[in-house]
Protein backbone atom coordinates (compact mmCIF):
# COMPACT_ATOMS: atom_id res chain seq x y z
CA UNK A 1 0.00 0.00 0.00
CA UNK A 2 3.07 2.60 -0.46
CA UNK A 3 2.40 2.77 -3.57
CA UNK A 4 -1.13 4.04 -2.97
CA UNK A 5 -0.64 7.51 -3.19
CA UNK A 6 1.23 7.75 -6.12
CA UNK A 7 -1.43 5.52 -8.03
CA UNK A 8 -3.88 8.32 -6.77
CA UNK A 9 -1.87 10.72 -8.30
CA UNK A 10 -1.94 8.82 -11.48
CA UNK A 11 -5.65 8.37 -11.36
CA UNK A 12 -5.91 12.29 -11.07
CA UNK A 13 -3.61 13.03 -14.07
CA UNK A 14 -5.94 10.18 -16.57
CA UNK A 15 -9.09 12.04 -15.15
CA UNK A 16 -7.60 15.26 -15.56
CA UNK A 17 -6.57 14.47 -19.17
CA UNK A 18 -10.38 13.06 -19.51
CA UNK A 19 -12.01 16.09 -18.69
CA UNK A 20 -9.82 18.79 -20.23
CA UNK A 21 -10.18 16.95 -23.72
CA UNK A 22 -14.18 16.83 -22.86
CA UNK A 23 -13.69 20.98 -22.03
CA UNK A 24 -11.72 21.39 -25.26
CA UNK A 25 -14.20 19.94 -27.10
CA UNK A 26 -17.05 21.37 -26.06
CA UNK A 27 -16.78 24.92 -25.17
CA UNK A 28 -13.50 25.85 -27.34
CA UNK A 29 -14.05 24.14 -30.67
CA UNK A 30 -17.50 24.91 -31.21
CA UNK A 31 -16.62 28.96 -30.01
CA UNK A 32 -18.80 30.48 -32.94
CA UNK A 33 -18.50 30.89 -36.24
CA UNK A 34 -15.68 31.64 -38.59
CA UNK A 35 -15.30 35.53 -38.33
CA UNK A 36 -14.85 36.94 -42.14
CA UNK A 37 -12.66 40.08 -40.77
CA UNK A 38 -9.29 39.93 -39.93
CA UNK A 39 -9.60 41.25 -36.67
CA UNK A 40 -12.14 39.02 -35.30
CA UNK A 41 -10.94 35.99 -36.63
CA UNK A 42 -7.44 36.95 -34.94
CA UNK A 43 -9.14 37.50 -31.55
CA UNK A 44 -11.17 33.93 -31.73
CA UNK A 45 -8.16 32.46 -32.36
CA UNK A 46 -5.62 34.04 -29.56
CA UNK A 47 -9.31 33.15 -27.30
CA UNK A 48 -9.03 29.85 -28.20
CA UNK A 49 -5.13 29.94 -27.33
CA UNK A 50 -5.49 31.17 -24.63
CA UNK A 51 -8.34 28.64 -23.36
CA UNK A 52 -6.26 25.95 -24.35
CA UNK A 53 -3.07 27.13 -22.58
CA UNK A 54 -4.95 27.74 -19.71
CA UNK A 55 -6.07 24.16 -19.30
CA UNK A 56 -2.28 23.02 -20.15
CA UNK A 57 -1.77 25.18 -17.30
CA UNK A 58 -4.30 23.47 -14.89
CA UNK A 59 -3.15 20.35 -15.42
CA UNK A 60 0.37 21.21 -14.72
CA UNK A 61 -0.48 22.87 -11.21
CA UNK A 62 -2.73 19.99 -9.99
CA UNK A 63 -0.22 17.69 -10.58
CA UNK A 64 3.05 19.62 -9.28
CA UNK A 65 0.19 20.43 -6.10
CA UNK A 66 -0.23 16.74 -5.27
CA UNK A 67 3.40 16.03 -6.56
CA UNK A 68 4.63 18.15 -3.74
CA UNK A 69 2.24 17.26 -1.05
CA UNK A 70 3.09 13.80 -1.77
CA UNK A 71 6.98 14.25 -1.54
CA UNK A 72 5.87 16.96 1.94
CA UNK A 73 4.45 13.84 3.30
CA UNK A 74 7.03 11.16 2.68
CA UNK A 75 10.14 13.25 3.91
CA UNK A 76 8.29 14.05 6.98
CA UNK A 77 7.71 10.15 7.76
CA UNK A 78 11.45 9.62 6.59
CA UNK A 79 13.52 8.09 9.60
CA UNK A 80 16.23 10.43 10.29
CA UNK A 81 19.56 9.17 10.99
CA UNK A 82 21.31 9.42 14.43
CA UNK A 83 24.95 10.13 14.10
Amino acid sequence: MKLFPLYMIELVAFLLIILETYVFFTFVVPLGPIPHSLTDYTALALLKMLLIFALGALWFIVLDGLTRLYVRTRVRSAPRPSS
